[in-house]
């Protein structure tokens, strides 16, 4: 009877000696990973301002952050530009190098780039130039830099938008939508990533009356022009998706 429980208790140690070398595997190989999965999110610049005409070019920053417990790097492209009537696209600038506009690859967004490492917690500087010295107003230069690290993907894009008082910037990330000018006379544009897959624009007065509804075609932006009967007030637009829902609301003003 001894013999039999200290051979049952050899094969109990042997089992735990297994059990632990198992588990000790298993967590190097996956435990790991997922400490040190490549994540970041991305900050934008908090400085909206407005450059008055022929002041030159108009620069917009976003600075990705590393979240992650050990250093990543980023690649990136361009996935959408529209540099809009008498707008020039400059330049762009990751944390290493600055690309002139006709740069192999960089416009059409054929050539994937590679920014410099970033230590966990580090920022990352991405800056975007365009002049609108030569552009009308209510025209827009837009640019989508769409950013891979690992397993995440984010997606900035960055408008410059031109009104009689200069020129303002503003930057949209993911499925934040932006609204141009505001107020307004005569339009808005509805600005936005093609992921928001935003299908229908509805303009409703404050007592809740639909004023006037526009189909989306186009994946980026939307102009929106302003039935002429409709009075100066505060409006509220609601957009909507492909299956019909509200993925955002909007405040504006028609002066």
């Amino acid at each position: 009877m001894l013999y039999f429980l200290l051979i049952l208790r050899g094969e109990n140690r042997t089992f735990m000696k297994k059990y632990r070398l198992f588990t000790a595997v298993f967590v190097a190989l996956f435990g790991a990973a997922s400490a040190n999965a490549q994540t970041f999110t991305i900050n934008k610049d908090t400085s909206n301002g407005y450059w008055a005409s022929g002041a030159g070019d108009v620069e917009m920053h976003i600075t990705p952050k590393n979240t992650s417990a050990s250093n990543i790097q980023i690649d990136w492209r361009i996935s959408y530009l529209n540099k809009g009537t008498n707008w020039t696209f400059v330049s762009l600038c990751d944390k290493v190098l600055c690309y002139g506009a006709s740069t192999a690859g960089l416009a059409d967004g054929s050539k994937t780039f590679t920014d410099d490492v970033l230590a966990p917690g580090a920022d990352g500087d991405f800056k975007v130039a365009f002049n609108g010295d030569a552009a009308a107003n209510g025209t827009k230069s837009m640019l989508t830099i769409e950013m891979k690290s690992g397993g995440t993907t984010n997606l900035g894009t960055f408008v410059a938008y031109k009104t009689a008082a200069g020129i303002t910037n503003s930057f949209i990330q993911d499925n934040d939508i932006a609204v141009f000018p505001n107020p307004a006379q005569n339009y808005i544009d509805v600005v936005y990533n093609a992921s928001s897959d935003v299908k229908t624009i509805a303009i409703y007065n404050l007592i809740g009356k639909v004023v006037s509804v526009y189909k989306v075609t186009n994946k980026n932006s939307a102009r929106c022009e302003f039935n002429s009967e409709m009075p100066s007030g505060i409006y509220v637009l609601r957009i909507a998706d492909s299956k019909g829902n509200v993925i955002a609301t909007r405040k504006i003003t028609r002066q």
